[in-house]
């Protein structure tokens, strides 16, 4: 049988995810940490050509990033390597179909298992935001909890009334067929339910610009917790103003040697968080400018920024480009089937009703202003039960 081989470190969430992916399929691994180990971390760049972890290898041969695994899976690539069989009973027509597993899918889960409907959860994994968020502090009742953790709390409460699971699958369109919702999955194969909750959340936008993809995992971040540590005694570039860049700032405050936060207007996050990241030596505000290009050669190099007000280009020299400009919402799967705004968010009532017969949403893929934890987790109870109103009369 195949054999994974994961490079990891401590408080990195994706390997968190990677790990909770792996563990459900009942797929082994060997874990090299190179949280402390200099040598370690050096081999893995040196096999790689990547700062940033996690870093996968199947019988030796380098597959990539999380990302990458997740793509194997969710095309059903990892299940063949690994000769793994779908349990699910695919000729079924479930009452309930929820898509994601962040706060607001899994509270969906729950309230629809507990109504007593067969309820079927399809995700590419564990957690959304939340999985990759380090440490909770605003969730009533814990008074902190690591994201990971609250998750799985979640998950479990959920799956103890009878739920089905499909991780590691990923919905590309949910189509009408008569009553009934067809969900079809980048594997090839296709759910129908009765009513469909889409609680797909939302990811890390990206800038779109000249070098950003090709420097990813080369100097290009997207989570400071997972490869900051990389970038000890550099200097970095941190694009973006609201909370998710300040947390970056007063995280890598503390490892970098020099910290530029560039932003297009002042910053827009908690004051407690302007504070921290405004009273840190390291960190320098560069306000009014927005990024143009990244360059390089084998590793990022410098970041190119023009000033709104002038017009003027910068070149500014720096070992990394971190990435936090907001989230996106995942609602490709539905941008044909529902009403949307123009950043791409579903819109629904106060019950989470998108209009269409039997299609709810719920948490951060839809049009709700603040994109809170409790928030999500309370939308996604009040379209399960919105659901189960909706089969209750239409049978």
């Amino acid at each position: 049988m195949a054999r994974v081989q994961m490079y990891s470190m401590q408080w990195c969430p994706y390997c968190a995810k990677a790990k909770a992916l792996l563990n459900a399929k009942g797929i082994e691994y060997d874990e090299v940490d190179v949280t402390d180990d200099e040598a370690k971390a050096l081999e893995m760049v040196q096999r790689t050509g990547q700062q940033g972890v996690p870093q996968f290898f199947i019988d030796g041969r380098w597959i990539g990033g999380y990302d990458n695994l997740a793509y194997l899976n969710a095309t059903g690539a990892l299940d063949q390597l690994f000769g793994i069989e779908s349990t699910v009973d695919l000729t079924k027509v479930w009452d309930v179909a929820v898509v994601g597993a962040g706060p607001a899918g899994l509270t969906a889960a729950l309230y629809a298992a507990r109504k007593n409907l067969s309820t079927i959860l399809i995700a590419l994994d564990l957690g959304g935001q939340v999985g990759i968020t380090h440490l909770v502090t605003n969730y009533p009742g814990l008074p902190v909890i690591e994201g990971p953790e609250l998750v799985r709390m979640m998950f479990e409460q959920a799956y103890m009334y009878g739920l089905e699971r499909m991780l590691g699958e990923r919905v590309q369109n949910i189509r009408v067929d008569g009553r009934a919702k067809v969900l079809e999955l980048v594997s090839g194969k296709e759910v129908k339910a009765r009513a469909v909750i889409v609680a797909s959340g939302a990811e890390k936008r990206r800038l779109e610009i000249p070098g950003e993809s090709e420097f990813a995992g080369r100097g290009v971040v997207y989570c400071s917790t997972c490869d900051g540590p990389f970038y000890r005694d550099k200097t970095i570039a941190i694009v973006g103003g609201g909370n998710s860049a300040l947390e970056a700032a007063v995280e890598m405050s503390g490892i970098a040697k020099k910290v530029y936060v560039v932003s297009r207007r002042e910053w827009s996050a908690d004051e407690v968080l302007k504070d921290k990241a405004g009273s840190a030596k390291q960190v320098k505000a560069l306000v009014g400018y927005e990024p143009l290009e990244i360059v390089g050669s084998e590793m990022v190099e410098q970041l190119t920024l023009r000033n709104l007000k002038t017009g003027k280009t910068r070149k500014l020299k720096v070992d990394g480009v971190f990435i936090e400009v907001g989230l996106s919402p995942n609602s490709d799967p539905v941008l044909d089937l529902v009403s949307t705004n123009q950043r791409g968010e579903v819109i629904v009532d106060e019950m989470g009703d998108t209009g269409v017969r039997g299609v709810f949403a719920a948490g951060d893929v839809t049009a709700t202003k603040d994109k809170q934890i409790v928030i999500a987790a309370g939308e996604g109870a009040k379209a399960a039960l919105a659901a189960f109103d909706y089969l209750i009369t239409q049978r």
